[in-house]
């Protein structure tokens, strides 16, 4: 990226402020900054160990046990080139790093709808600092994505708390978070690595489904493509300007404020949501609502028989779900994040094609051309009806 022209940098010659604009045009590696925020955010800032191989080698042989059991249950091919998916027990940091590489090709292609929209004419505000935030583009798409997936990492038990799918086919688990959670609740760590295991085999099994896999893939592109860029102003950042007035603390004020609107990364990115996106959002609603409403039903067939406190956990793990609703700023942007009114529906419906169809008919929901619409998830027989299933 080269520098700013003077006539494109609406900071030239102002102090402080012209040095952060000056410094957003070198060529830096956004992502490596990216990468070290999400490292920061996961461990806090403290030194973190490698997995003990101990945890690691129980963990293979757990992971061993769930994989045969979601096989047995879902009759689903979790295999790629005949190969088993390979289960990774990692750090905090190192299921950051995962994620932000996972989320990297959606964040740039939000950066890049952005770019398009100011090439093509748009017209901008004067606002100084509006100016200053859309220089700033390519670098808070990258430190945002930095901050989701060092954010999610502090909590994150295996791959399908990101929301998005992986590229690879590693099963990634978390001990750390698993011995905390269990800890908190009084529950034994072996149980709660076991309902873990279960449940990431279950997701990648329908994910490794190759028409599922890329009709999330292209939901959420659309969904990306949907943004359009828009200016904010001070007023929008509620912005304390009389605290830069002196010259020896403005580095300091300033630093503050961003960090504060940080915490609203539309805002921060200038960004707002096409009604086009309407459409987009009840159908990525609908899909992950189902996977994630199966695959519950998949832990609940299977959890039982290998969980000795199986219904204390899932009570728990119910919690902490709700725990988190509406905590991360994770959903206000990639618009992945499930809402306890999408779960509900998913669940819902699930319940009704079993109670009507049995498991043999759930199983059909992994067909070509047989995910559900918006409407048939609120009203199961449709979709029953569609695939020619018992009403």
């Amino acid at each position: 990226m080269a520098p700013p022209d003077d006539e494109d940098n609406p900071f030239s010659g102002i102090p402080f402020l012209g040095d952060i604009a000056a410094l957003l045009g070198n060529d830096a590696n956004l992502w490596e900054g990216a990468r070290q925020a999400a490292n920061q955010l996961a461990t806090g800032g403290k030194l973190e160990h490698n997995v003990d191989p101990v945890v690691r080698h129980r963990l293979s042989e757990i992971s061993r046990v769930a994989e045969l059991h979601v096989a047995h249950v879902t009759n689903l091919d979790p295999t790629s080139g005949g190969r088993p998916p390979r289960t990774d027990p990692v750090t905090r940091s190192g299921w950051a790093s995962d994620a932000l590489e996972t989320i990297r090709p959606l964040m740039d292609r939000l950066s890049e709808r952005l770019a398009s929209d100011q090439e093509h004419g748009q017209e901008h505000s004067m606002d100084p600092f509006a100016g200053l935030l859309r220089m700033m583009s390519p670098m808070t798409v990258a430190m945002t994505a930095g901050m989701m997936a060092g954010h999610l990492a502090t909590k994150a038990f295996g791959n399908s708390d990101l929301g998005v799918p992986r590229r690879h086919d590693r099963v990634l688990i978390v001990p750390a978070n698993i011995t905390d959670f269990a800890g908190e609740w009084s529950l034994d760590v072996d149980d709660v690595m076991l309902w873990v295991a279960i449940r990431e085999h279950a997701m990648h099994s329908v994910l490794s489904v190759t028409h599922v896999h890329a009709e999330l893939d292209r939901l959420l592109h659309r969904y990306v493509d949907g943004f359009r860029r828009s200016e904010p102003t001070f007023d929008d950042l509620d912005l304390d300007l009389t605290a830069l007035a002196d010259s020896a603390d403005a580095s300091q004020q300033m630093n503050t404020q961003l960090q504060r609107i940080f915490g609203n990364p539309e805002l921060l990115l200038g960004v707002s949501r096409d009604d086009s996106q309407n459409d987009t959002v009840q159908r990525l609603e609908t899909l992950l609502s189902v996977v994630h409403a199966y695959v519950d039903d998949v832990v609940a067939q299977a959890g039982p028989r290998l969980i000795g406190g199986f219904g204390a956990l899932s009570e728990a793990v119910r919690r902490r779900q709700v725990a988190a609703q509406g905590t991360d700023f994770a959903d206000r942007l990639l618009g992945v994040r499930l809402s306890a009114e999408a779960r509900y529906r998913g669940d819902n419906f699930v319940a009704g094609v079993i109670e009507r169809a049995g498991r043999e008919g759930l199983a059909r929901l992994w067909e070509q051309g047989a995910l559900p619409t918006p409407n048939e998830l609120a009203a199961p027989g449709l979709w029953l009806a569609r695939l020619d299933l018992p009403l």
